[in-house]
């Protein structure tokens, strides 16, 4: 059986505003006192809906540094527009497996490039902002009768990761609180909190269909390994 190649390495990422507790100790004392507004907008995140942007704001504030474990089976399931980032990827690697007479008929492995998806769903939008999603799998293609289309039998999973940081010029509300990226960032320069890697591997999930001439194949929805927070 051929296997599933592996996730490939994770992008680089952004700078962020500077080190870990790089900021001298005698400047910190705004940021000391910026911790008591988040304390506030935190107590109201899950009565606004935010679950999940509490839980990567709360890690953010535990000031471990530690990846943080993300369940994109979930993510996709929460954000529509995800869901089609994905199939959009996978079908494209299809297609070129399809291009390739050499592959017909016989399994071939893809691992599509690293693709940037920016939330709709403001929840994870405030959890992630934009994250990178790519796609391995293997496809086996069978080329169609008298000109029909291609069908194709499919097994992938798909990964996600971004750099949790505050680095931009945006502003963030939540519960009637609002700070600048900024402000934010600037715990991490005070040693008050710490950026951290935000990553995750979907269920492998299996398709049989024909290949469409145009648009995305319709892939499986998620399989949660985690439940919402809260819930």
């Amino acid at each position: 059986m051929v296997q599933i190649p592996g996730m490939p390495p994770t992008p680089p990422t952004d700078a962020g505003q500077g080190g870990h507790g790089s900021q001298p100790w005698y400047s910190r004392y705004d940021d000391i006192k910026f911790l008591d507004t988040i304390a506030v907008a935190l107590a109201g995140a899950d009565a606004a809906g935010l679950p999940n942007a509490k839980v990567h704001l709360e890690h953010y504030l535990d000031n471990t540094g530690d990846d943080l474990k993300l369940d994109p089976d979930r993510i996709m399931n929460d954000d529509a527009g995800l869901k089609r980032h994905i199939d959009g990827i996978v079908t494209k690697a299809v297609q070129l497996t399809a291009l390739d007479v050499a592959n017909h008929g016989k399994p071939a492995t893809f691992q599509s490039a690293w693709e940037d998806y920016t939330f709709a769903n403001r929840d994870w939008y405030l959890a992630i902002g934009s994250v990178e999603a790519c796609a391995c799998g293997v496809a086996t293609v069978t080329p169609g009768a008298d000109g029909a289309q291609p069908h194709v039998v499919l097994d992938y999973q798909f990964h996600l990761f971004d750099r949790y940081n505050w680095d931009g010029t945006k502003k963030t509300e939540i519960g009637g609180i609002e700070w600048s990226d900024r402000q934010l960032g600037a715990l991490h320069t005070a040693g008050l909190a710490w950026e951290f890697n935000m990553i995750g591997s979907s269920t492998v999930k299996h398709y049989e269909g024909d290949l469409p001439t145009y648009g995305s194949l319709t892939l499986p929805p998620g399989q949660p390994q985690t439940p919402t927070p809260g819930r």
